[in-house]
């Protein structure tokens, strides 16, 4: 089920303001909307092409994990919500309830060394948190919540 939701009376979601929130189903054929919803609130913000594209790859790493790491070819949902937080940062918040996934401890070499084979492939988080000023996971109600904080500008590291 894909649907968006982005208009200009924006919502206050706790200590986010929504922008917009675009859901769908959890496989690789619907990165794409995914992708472009994001980068079209980042355009939004004033965000360069340059950045525009590393927020693309930030969301495109975090995808790729939730679709082989959290569903593992068991059909499921994901919704995108794109924010400002306080200090009016973007944030993108990926909520799924596919099977419980940290992603951020997965990737991590020595927590993660901890799981069943160290032979079976990894997920990778190099690209998230290269391009990212934060990230967080919550596992709440049953559901992963990933939390990614944007700067409009990383090289400068300010809004």
């Amino acid at each position: 089920m894909e649907g968006q939701n982005g208009t200009n009376d924006n919502k206050a979601q706790g200590r986010y303001q929504l922008l917009g929130e675009y859901a769908a189903e959890a496989s690789m054929e619907s990165m794409g909307g995914f992708i472009e919803f994001a980068c079209t609130h980042a355009r939004q913000r004033g965000f360069t092409d340059e950045r525009i594209e590393e927020v693309r790859r930030v969301l495109t790493e975090a995808l790729t994990n939730i679709v082989a790491f959290t569903f593992e070819n068991v059909p499921g949902e994901v919704k995108l919500s794109c924010n400002l937080d306080r200090f009016a940062k973007f944030v993108l918040a990926l909520v799924d309830s596919g099977k419980p996934f940290n992603m951020l401890l997965e990737d991590d070499p020595f927590i993660g060394a901890l799981g069943p084979t160290p032979d079976a492939p990894r997920p990778t988080t190099k690209t998230m948190k290269r391009f990212s000023s934060n990230i967080e996971y919550k596992r709440l109600e049953n559901r992963n919540h990933l939390i990614i904080t944007l700067a409009r500008d990383m090289k400068k590291g300010k809004e």
